[in-house]
């Protein structure tokens, strides 16, 4: 299927910068008001590509905006798609967002009938278990994970991330709110089983 050709003309006015281009120093009030239209309509317009009823159009204005250079672009493209109803905008939006993230940092939750040692373990960490991510492919979603006692391995696919560390491992999965929601299982001294979540908003 064809992709409109608005949407190309869009494409490629991105790709040369000039959607990313920031807001030039104005000689008067009118000039400014003139650019920050231009502006905003240009942002209104890949907005309502994202809700294109044909999914090769949102899927192209998706990528587009998260891998441009404008920050309001990929902010845009990040609140829509990950409370979107497309499982394919979903995987590509989390995809890219831990690309972007350089810590992962999961945010332990209440446990219920916790052990000594998952209290133990749980004051030690500060409520959150967080980790380095290095290396990450986008083509594939695989990427290593550094720290102490944290190198290992993990997979964004689908909406969703896994990763398996000498002592922990966990599988999360992204809920409406914009977190990936799951479970850490960890042994040794860290010996138990942490509900968790990772920001991604």
């Amino acid at each position: 299927m064809r992709i409109p050709t608005l949407l190309l003309g869009l494409l490629l006015a991105l790709s040369l910068g000039v959607l990313a281009a920031p807001v030039a120093k104005a000689q008067s009030a009118a000039e400014l008001k003139q650019q920050i239209q231009a502006r905003s309509q240009n942002l209104a317009e890949f907005h309502a590509m994202l809700n294109d009823p044909d999914q090769t159009v949102r899927l192209a204005a998706l990528d587009t905006m998260l891998k441009s250079d404008d920050i309001a672009m990929r902010e845009l493209a990040y609140s829509s798609c990950l409370n979107s109803a497309d499982a394919a905008m979903r995987g590509l939006c989390v995809k890219n967002k831990i690309g972007d993230m350089q810590t992962i940092s999961i945010e332990i939750g209440d446990i219920d009938e916790a052990t000594e040692i998952e209290q133990k373990t749980v004051a030690t960490w500060g409520s959150a278990y967080s980790f380095t991510v290095t290396e990450f492919d986008e083509r594939t979603g695989q990427f290593t994970t550094s720290g102490t006692y944290k190198k290992g391995n993990g997979h964004v696919t689908g909406s969703g991330l896994d990763f398996a560390q000498p002592y922990c491992s966990g599988v999360f999965e992204l809920v409406d709110s914009g977190y990936l929601e799951g479970e850490l299982r960890c042994t040794g001294s860290w010996a138990g089983r942490y509900p968790g979540r990772i920001r991604l908003q």
